[in-house]
């Protein structure tokens, strides 16, 4: 079973992460056909083009006028030529059998035809003290997360990958999949895209991948490897503002909530507890740190459950 591979980096002012994630491309034991770059910045050019070329690589170059994450995937999605789309970010380095390990559970799991999407895991990331002890507890008594990886909650929040103790340990279905660790079928991006509703006022996506993923969960199977791993190495987002973060954070919820999760007015019981859960979490961490970015986010959160309750500035986050 042979398919064209199209690995997809949407990218903005990293170059040196970016030389990264390519070197780590050309370390693979399955190639992609092709890499799409799709650049909000000012790259200019594709970098390591003669590299990725020498060894049987297309290299596409994209820039657009327009940022956004979710601009960027969904045009990569229209251009690509590769029958299965692997999506990353820029700030990724790829264990050395990702795409193989990606590619193999579609040959092996995809027998009639449903498979919509494979996900793989972060490795390098992990559950500080605090968050052990203050976060997962309260999470999971107010239905913030849970106890399986990659479900949704009645809520409409969800239980995030590694943030249990108890990681996916072998090839299992989920409900959703991260966007810069996941793989979809280009047949998928006939039926749906991603939605520009979750681009915060920072430019930066709130939640549009697990809302874009949990969409495709309904007409397709989603399924995560952990055999296939990769490591995130996030740069300091520019204009990162907490308020904004913090508000975006419960607007993201909420539409996710009203549009994909809500199935009887019972459920805005288990949606509002689960964001008195998080205003009472966010609160305790400015009791714990003083500091004045947790003050941020706290204000942020509490603008959010307002313009939610008063249903006012809620065309975008």
């Amino acid at each position: 079973m042979t398919m064209e591979i199209s690995a997809i980096i949407p990218t903005y002012h990293r170059p040196v992460d970016l030389n990264k994630c390519l070197e780590s491309i050309l370390r693979q034991t399955l190639l992609p056909d092709e890499v799409i770059l799709i650049d909000d910045g000012d790259l200019g050019g594709f970098p390591m083009r003669e590299r990725l070329e020498a060894r049987g690589i297309e290299c596409v170059y994209f820039q657009k006028s327009i940022p956004g994450v979710t601009e960027s995937r969904n045009k990569a999605a229209e251009i690509a030529r590769g029958e299965l789309l692997v999506f990353l970010e820029d700030d990724v380095v790829l264990f050395d059998n990702y795409i193989e390990e990606l590619i193999r559970v579609y040959r092996e799991y995809d027998q009639d035809g449903q498979l919509g999407g494979v996900g793989g895991i972060i490795d390098n990331e992990s559950l500080s003290v605090f968050e052990r002890v203050f976060e997962r507890i309260p999470f999971i008594l107010f239905g913030i997360s849970g106890w399986r990886e990659g479900r949704v909650l009645r809520s409409g929040f969800a239980t995030d990958y590694g943030r249990t103790g108890f990681p996916i340990s072998k090839v299992e279905p989920v409900d959703f999949l991260l966007g810069g660790v996941s793989s979809f079928k280009r047949e998928v991006f006939e039926h749906y895209q991603f939605s520009n509703r979750y681009r915060s006022a920072s430019g930066y996506g709130q939640g549009e991948d697990k809302e874009f993923s949990y969409r495709v969960s309904k007409r397709y199977r989603l399924l995560v490897n952990p055999a296939a791993r990769l490591c995130h190495y996030p740069a300091p987002k520019k204009n990162f503002n907490r308020f904004i973060k913090g508000r975006a954070f419960v607007l993201s919820r909420y539409y996710f909530f009203v549009e994909s999760v809500k199935r009887s007015p019972l459920d805005w019981f288990f949606f509002w507890y689960a964001v008195l859960g998080y205003v009472l979490y966010a609160a305790t961490r400015v009791l714990l740190t003083f500091r004045k970015k947790e003050w941020q986010r706290l204000k942020g959160t509490l603008a959010g459950v307002m313009d939610i309750i008063r249903q006012r500035k809620l065309d975008s986050l």
